[in-house]
């Protein structure tokens, strides 16, 4: 894993400029993190696999920060992973969308995501596993250490993409992140017990508003 990491840091700096003729193609390979394997987004190149630094950072649990006033990478193996922290003024629905892509091509239906997932966003599922952690999972993604706001019984208006919507069940209740939405249905990302992304996930408005308990997360500015 040392090894993947010095890779994609050789990328960084002037390295990236002698490399403007490199073509690099998506990886086939899988990779383990203490046995449990996990989907990078990995590109190979040269013989080698490139795997970005924050990916890793938050698979094994280290610190990794970036300073723009002196364009320095650091990383600290005695802090645990942060997210980066997502201004007010960058999350708008494209950047979200654009967001749950990436995340998409990296962990695609059927694939094991890390869980349990730490959150560090102080959101209602900060150590979540299943259907919470997936969730979690992608909100951080999309808005990093923006805050959590609850609506109860929401209007069809307020759901935007990358909104949490949960709702009771008989196991105490479920969680989706919203994809996209029409004036019937919204368009989810999920997960169930087994800890397996699903994608393309359809709810009708009708249904939803019927559901007990039924609450939306969002982190969208007011």
């Amino acid at each position: 894993m040392g090894i993947g990491i010095l890779a994609g840091l050789a990328l960084s700096g002037t390295a990236a400029q002698a490399a403007t003729s490199i073509t690099a193609t998506l990886s086939t390979q899988t990779f383990y993190v203490d046995g449990q394997q996990m989907w990078f987004e990995a590109y190979h190149i040269h013989g080698n696999n490139f795997v970005k630094l924050r990916d890793i950072g938050q698979a094994v649990d280290f610190g990794v920060t970036y300073d723009a006033a002196t364009n320095s990478v650091y990383i600290d193996s005695t802090q645990s992973y942060q997210d980066e922290v997502q201004s007010v003024a960058t999350v708008t629905e494209e950047s979200v969308r654009a967001a749950l892509a990436r995340l998409r091509e990296i962990y695609p239906t059927g694939t094991v995501y890390p869980t349990p997932y730490r959150s560090t966003s102080g959101g209602p599922y900060h150590r979540g596993t299943h259907c919470s952690g997936w969730a979690t999972l992608c909100s951080d993604a999309a808005f990093g250490n923006l805050p959590w706001r609850r609506v109860d019984n929401p209007s069809w208006n307020q759901i935007r993409p990358g909104d949490l919507i949960r709702y009771d069940n008989s196991a105490s209740g479920h969680v989706v992140v919203v994809t996209s939405k029409t004036d019937e249905y919204v368009k989810v990302t999920e997960s169930g017990l087994n800890n397996h992304a699903r994608w393309g996930g359809q709810y009708f408005k009708w249904w939803l508003e019927e559901q007990p308990g039924y609450a939306l997360y969002t982190r969208y500015p007011e």
